[in-house]
C-alpha cells in the first residue's frame, strides 16, 4: 500500500495528512491546472522513518549537555527499504530512465535534488536534522511530523511569483505578477477580469521589461486560483515556449482593510488588547514572556515578537517553556539592546546556554538603539541575526545626547537609509519600532520599503491615516 500520493491523487484529507501546500497543488492539479508534476510525501512517512527499531532507541537518549553525540548517532540511521522503494517508483514515474532535478519543499525550506540518490540522502538528510530540532527544543517526536514536497524542477526563461491578492492594494480587485531576473524583479498590478495594467515597478536591476501580453493570462490565472483555493495565495509560475507551469504555492495571510503596503504590527500590553485590534494587525509585539506565548498561540498564521529588555530570566523561562510546550514556529525574540559587537555576542552565547537558539523556526533580531550601532550594523548582522529592529525613541535620545523624551530630528533619516543598505546587503529583514505618527518618518519607511511598522496599538488609527497619504504619494511617484 503506497503511502506517498501524487498531486491529483491526494483526496479530501490532504492537509491532515500532507500539509497545507501538497492538499492545495492537489486541488489545483485535479481541477486540471497546470500544475508541474509531483507527489508528497505524508506524516506518516515520517511515522515509518521513526518507527524504524535502531530509531526508537535513540529517541529516549538525548542530552541537552552532549547534544553532539544525539546527531552523532542520527546519523547513522537509514531510510526504511519498503519506503525507500516506494520513493523511487514515484521519483522514475517523473524522470523516466534518465535523472531530472526535483524541488524538495518542507517547513517552509526549499532544496534540490539532481537524481534519486540525492533525493534519497537529503530527505534522510532532512529527517534527521527535524528530529534533532524537535530534540533541541524539548519536542515531541511523534507529534511534530514533516510532510515533504517534491516535484518537478525545470529551467525556464520566464519565471516569477503571482500573488492572487496585490499586496500592494490589499483588495480583492487585483492580483500582482512578478517576473524574476537575474539581478532583480518587475512587479506588474492587473485588474483581475479586466486584464487591464494598473502600474509597473521595478526592484534592482532589470533589462528590458517583458511584454505585458506575455503576462496577461496569469491575472485570469490568479481569480480561476481562488475560484479553487479561496483567497489569497503566492504561487510561482514558470512559462517556457508559452506554456505556464504553476509549482510553490503559499498561503497569503493579509490584514484587513490594508491601506498601506507597509505591514503595521502592533505592540500591545494584553490580550485583550491584541483582541480587540487584531482584524487589521499583520503582526504583535509585546515585553512579556507569557503575553507573547498566549498571543503567538491565538494567531498562530500572524508573527509575534518578544521584546526583551534584558536577560530577565523569569521572561526567558516562560518564553523558551511556552514555545516549547506549544511547539511554536511564529514566535521569535528581539535581543536586549547592547552598546557593542563583542556585547551581541555574549547575549547569544548567553541564550545558547538557557537552550534558547536560533534557527529556521526561531528568528534573532537586533534592537537598534544606539547611534553606535547604526554606524557599525554591517559588524552586527555579521555575528548572525535575521534582521533589525530600528528603535525610534531610543535613537532620536542618543543622537540628541539626551535619557528624557525627544522629539526625534533628521538623524532619524540618516538611520533609516543606512539600516536600509546594511540589511540589503546582509539580505535580513527591516523592522522599525515606532511612537506617535509622523508623517515626516512615515514617508521614508514607505520608500524604503521596510518589512514591517511597530506602533503602540493606542497610535493604529493616526499611523494608518498617515501611511495612506504615504503610499498614495509613493505609487504617484512610480
Amino acid at each position: 500500500m503506497n503511502s506517498l500520493s501524487f498531486f491529483n491523487d491526494l483526496g479530501l484529507d490532504g492537509e491532515s495528512s500532507f500539509g497545507e501546500e501538497a492538499a492545495a497543488l492537489g486541488k489545483l492539479s485535479s481541477a486540471s491546472f497546470p500544475v508541474a508534476p509531483g507527489f508528497a510525501l505524508p506524516n506518516a512517512a515520517y511515522g515509518e522513518f521513526l518507527g524504524q527499531k535502531a530509531a526508537r532507541s535513540l529517541i529516549g537518549s538525548y542530552d541537552p549537555q552532549n547534544p553532539g553525540l544525539f546527531t552523532a548517532a542520527t546519523s547513522s540511521l537509514i531510510l526504511p527499504s519498503r519506503l525507500s522503494l516506494e520513493l523511487e517508483g514515484f521519483y522514475r514515474s517523473l524522470s523516466g530512465p534518465r535523472d531530472i532535478q526535483v524541488s524538495v519543499r518542507f517547513d517552509g525550506r526549499e532544496e534540490r535534488a539532481g537524481n534519486f540518490s540525492e533525493l534519497k540522502s537529503l530527505l534522510k538528510q532532512l529527517w534527521i536534522t527535524h528530529l534533532g530540532e524537535v530534540a533541541e527544543r524539548g519536542g515531541s517526536f511523534y507529534q511534530e511530523p514533516l510532510p515533504v514536497v517534491v516535484q518537478q524542477d525545470t529551467y525556464a526563461p520566464l519565471k516569477g511569483t503571482l500573488f492572487t491578492v496585490a499586496p500592494e492594494f490589499g483588495g480583492a480587485d487585483f492580483c500582482l505578477v512578478e517576473v524574476s531576473h537575474p539581478s532583480g524583479k518587475e512587479r506588474l498590478v492587473f485588474e483581475k477580469g479586466t486584464n487591464d495594467l494598473v502600474k509597473r515597478t521595478t526592484v534592482g536591476m532589470v533589462g528590458e521589461p517583458t511584454p505585458v501580453k506575455e503576462l496577461i493570462d496569469l491575472a485570469t490565472w490568479a481569480a480561476k486560483i481562488e475560484q479553487v483555493l479561496g483567497p489569497a495565495w503566492q504561487v510561482t509560475w514558470k512559462q517556457y515556449r508559452g506554456e505556464v507551469a504553476f509549482e510553490q504555492v503559499k498561503k497569503l495571510y493579509l490584514p484587513s482593510r490594508r491601506v498601506s503596503s507597509l505591514g503595521v504590527w502592533l505592540k500591545v500590553s494584553s490580550l485583550s488588547e491584541a483582541v480587540q485590534h487584531q482584524q487589521d494587525a499583520a503582526g504583535f509585539t509585546c515585553e512579556e514572556g507569557e503575553l507573547a506565548v498566549n498571543l503567538a498561540t491565538q494567531y498562530p498564521n500572524r508573527p509575534v515578537l518578544l521584546l526583551l529588555e534584558a536577560t530577565d530570566f523569569n521572561e526567558l523561562d516562560k518564553f523558551r517553556s511556552g514555545r516549547h510546550r506549544q511547539g511554536l514556529k511564529n514566535l521569535h525574540l528581539v535581543l536586549p539592546p547592547v552598546r557593542t559587537v563583542d556585547g551581541l555576542r555574549e547575549v547569544k552565547r548567553y541564550l545558547s546556554g538557557e537552550k534558547i537558539q536560533r534557527g529556521p523556526a526561531l528568528k534573532f533580531y537586533f534592537r537598534a538603539s544606539y547611534p553606535g550601532n547604526i554606524v557599525l550594523l554591517d559588524q552586527f548582522l555579521a555575528v548572525g541575526v535575521d534582521g533589525v529592529v530600528l528603535d525610534e525613541e531610543a535613537l532620536a535620545k542618543g543622537f540628541l545626547g539626551t535619557t528624557q523624551a525627544v522629539e526625534p530630528d533628521e538623524s532619524l533619516l540618516f538611520a533609516i537609509k543606512e539600516t536600509r543598505k546594511a540589511v540589503q546587503a546582509a539580505k535580513a529583514e527591516f523592522l522599525y519600532l515606532g511612537g506617535r505618527a509622523r508623517s515626516w518618518i512615515l514617508f521614508e519607511l514607505v520608500r524604503s520599503e521596510i518589512a514591517a511598522l511597530i506602533v503602540p496599538a493606542s497610535h493604529e488609527k493616526e499611523h494608518r491615516q498617515v501611511l495612506a497619504e504615504a503610499e498614495v504619494e509613493r505609487l504617484a511617484q512610480k
